[in-house]
């Protein structure tokens, strides 16, 4: 009897962790921004960021996508007053790989003016020949008017840019695996993206010798370098010039751990 207690309890415990990592999550600060109607924000050539989180085969992935919904749009020159938009249940979100879908909240799929919607992208990516690949998503959805229903893409005109979403291989997505007994309290680079070179500003716990090593989308490493690093603050510069325009992956460790990273290359 015990046994079956603690069975139904750690069945409801997963399902419950299963759910709430599954959740939608709202980006508040679009309500302090009078230009952004979209978060993440898309890819543009004044922001060539890749926001979307990094989708692996095999993996399971969620992506939050918050819509703010205005009282009123200008469209083609002629100020509207929306009452509300709404996506399909189904088939709004089109470009994601095999095994992903989307839900919404609320679950309706329909965000009242002056209000935050989201939509969640979630699943597995299941089919190995689709990866890698760079794919190039969009949502259709329709907000009703005082002149009636009018359809929208996001992105689009009230949000100019592109959603891609990075599909990597199981394999490649190795180099991204999660940090591992992280020993840097920040790590950031900057410029990101960047043409030919990028500094590396890290706050690290130790001191010693580290391992810099750089993965492109196939999972190959195509450099390496050795740095050494005191307890605090350090820096140092990493050259990209012999490297393509793309995405890579950058993991920084030793023997007791490591932190994993992304970075853009635009020359």
């Amino acid at each position: 009897m015990r046994k079956s207690v603690l069975l139904i309890l750690a069945i409801l415990f997963a399902l419950s962790f299963q759910s709430s990592a599954q959740q939608c999550v709202r980006d508040s600060s679009l309500l302090m921004n009078d230009t952004l109607f979209v978060s993440p924000a898309p890819y543009t050539a004044a922001n060539p960021k890749y926001l979307l989180k990094v989708a692996c085969i095999g993996q399971p992935y969620t992506q939050s996508i918050t819509i703010k919904v205005p009282s009123s749009f200008t469209f083609q020159g002629i100020l509207l007053n929306i009452t509300s938009a709404s996506l399909a249940t189904t088939g709004a979100v089109t470009g994601l790989p095999t095994g992903l879908t989307y839900s919404c909240d609320p679950p309706n799929c329909v965000f009242n003016a002056n209000t935050l919607g989201c939509v969640l992208i979630k699943g597995t990516p299941s089919n190995p020949a689709q990866a890698p690949d760079t794919l190039d998503l969009s949502i259709k959805a329709k907000v009703v008017t005082a002149f009636g229903p009018l359809d929208i893409t996001f992105p689009g005109p009230i949000a100019p840019g592109n959603y891609y979403l990075i599909l990597q291989t199981a394999a490649g997505c190795v180099s991204a695996a999660s940090d591992v007994n992280n020993p840097f309290s920040s790590i950031k680079n900057a410029p990101n993206p960047f043409a030919d070179q990028t500094v590396f500003h890290i706050e690290s716990d130790q001191n010693g010798e580290f391992q810099f090593n750089v993965f492109n989308l196939l999972g190959q490493n195509v450099a390496t370098q050795t740095v050494q690093l005191s307890e605090g603050y350090n820096q140092f510069t990493f050259n990209a010039e012999h490297l393509a325009n793309g995405a890579y992956y950058f993991v920084l460790g030793n023997k007791t751990g490591q932190t994993t990273g992304k970075m853009v290359i635009s020359k």
